[in-house]
């Protein structure tokens, strides 16, 4: 009887098969670190104190629009216009974040 193998790059069935219970939740079993910091300890209070990543630099985009806005830098005649369009864009992105965030359910 002759026989049959397959190569071993082959494939036909999925390494895991999985169905979410209760789709929406999330169980974090651990967590992943993109980068190395000079003092873990002191990120890690940062962020349980202060916010997240996400937070942090919306809080910065916000005080930078402000800035930006009460300068009056897009009226002056010295900027290029490639450096008005980059504020453009910026103001842009913070006024889309912000309607992102006001569309959202209240909890």
């Amino acid at each position: 009887m002759p026989t049959f193998s397959m190569p071993i790059s082959w494939q036909l069935a999925p390494d895991a098969l999985t169905q979410p219970i209760l789709p929406n939740w999330q169980i974090h079993l651990f967590n992943v670190n993109l980068g190395t910091s000079s003092n873990p300890a002191v990120e890690q209070k940062v962020l349980q104190s202060v916010g997240s990543y996400g937070r942090q630099i919306g809080r910065l985009a916000e005080a930078l629009e402000l800035v930006v806005k009460k300068s009056g830098l897009l009226e002056r005649k010295d900027l290029t216009k490639e450096e008005r369009d980059v504020l453009l864009v910026f103001l842009g992105d913070v006024a889309q974040v912000r309607q992102i965030k006001a569309a959202r359910p209240k909890p």
